[in-house]
């Protein structure tokens, strides 16, 4: 089954431009699908980072469920509707979920292969977990939400879609942050005030932490909130001889004012707000992945070898 939920929503004060962080759980299958979107930031859950004892136990706990189409010429085929056919494409996808999963037990307890090979046997039958970042949602939906789609991702877009537009985005000024999954709240003075899950109150910096161990945390599907983990994973994402960059991507803020119209081309450069990493042909500043808002990654240094 694919669920879709909204974890949180922000709206730039100045600009109107929004940004939306969602968790999406589907079948694995459709996942290269959603990779070409190259306006999305993500983190998944992988193969290579859940023990084999328990994706077995995920599949057959919650195994990926296919729209099934009938045999016929071209690249899509339509929906079987036939309740005795389907007991019977159902069973046989069974039997061969359990034939995977025999396999990949076999290959690690009596051939000593490591769980991130076994684990591919089992991929066709997982749906994987992902935290999704955008502020670009328009060709998304267009393309997907088609009946030329694979019903699958039609059925995903359906869902994101949705679940954008049931959520009220908390309008940020200048310096005020997007933290999925750390609770904001604005004072009495209007200042905005971050919580962890057990209702304390942290600063911006600590927030960022949290916001971006949690989104780590989906590539193995655990969710400690702590500020400890947040300062554990730090070290391991960004203290490393090598960052690992791709979760502090969900966190950001609105880009400040900065006048593009006037002055030469060199000098609008060079004076960039930091974090900024071009402008469109519009005339919209970006940064990586986010239109309208500073990714907390191209702030980090270090987050891409190409960049030192």
């Amino acid at each position: 089954m694919i669920n879709v939920q909204h974890i949180q929503a922000s709206q730039c004060s100045v600009t109107g431009q929004r940004i939306d962080t969602l968790i999406a759980e589907y079948p694995r299958c459709i996942h290269a699908q959603l990779l070409t979107h190259r306006v999305f930031s993500k983190n998944s859950s992988s193969t290579r980072a859940i023990p084999l004892h328990k994706a077995i136990q995920q599949i057959r706990d919650n195994p990926a469920e296919y729209i099934w189409t009938a045999k016929q010429a071209g690249m899509q085929g339509e929906v079987i509707t036939d309740e005795d056919q389907l007991l019977h494409i159902n069973g046989r996808n069974l039997i061969a979920l359990e034939d995977a999963i025999y396999h990949a037990e076999s290959l690690v307890n009596k051939l000593g292969v490591h769980k991130q090979n076994a684990g591919r046997y089992l991929e066709p039958f997982q749906n994987i977990k992902i935290v999704l970042t955008s502020t670009e949602w328009e060709n998304w939906d267009w393309l997907r939400d088609d009946a030329a789609a694979q019903g699958e991702i039609a059925e995903l877009a359906r869902k994101i879609s949705e679940a954008r537009k049931n959520a009220e985005p908390m309008v940020l000024n200048e310096g005020e942050w997007h933290v999925p999954f750390v609770e904001r709240f604005r004072d009495v003075d209007g200042d905005l005030r971050y919580l962890t899950e057990e209702t304390d109150y942290i600063n911006a910096e600590e927030a960022k932490l949290i916001s971006m161990s949690v989104c780590a945390q989906t590539s193995y599907r655990n969710s400690d909130y702590s500020l400890e983990k947040a300062i554990d994973m730090k070290s391991k994402l960004l203290d490393s001889k090598k960052v690992h960059a791709s979760p502090s991507e969900h966190i950001a803020t609105p880009i400040p004012e900065y006048n593009t119209d006037s002055g030469d081309f060199a000098s609008i450069m060079f004076g960039l707000p930091n974090g900024v990493t071009h402008i469109d042909r519009k005339g919209a500043m970006w940064s990586g992945n986010l239109k309208g808002f500073i990714q907390f990654r191209q702030t980090l240094k270090g987050h891409d070898k190409a960049k030192d």
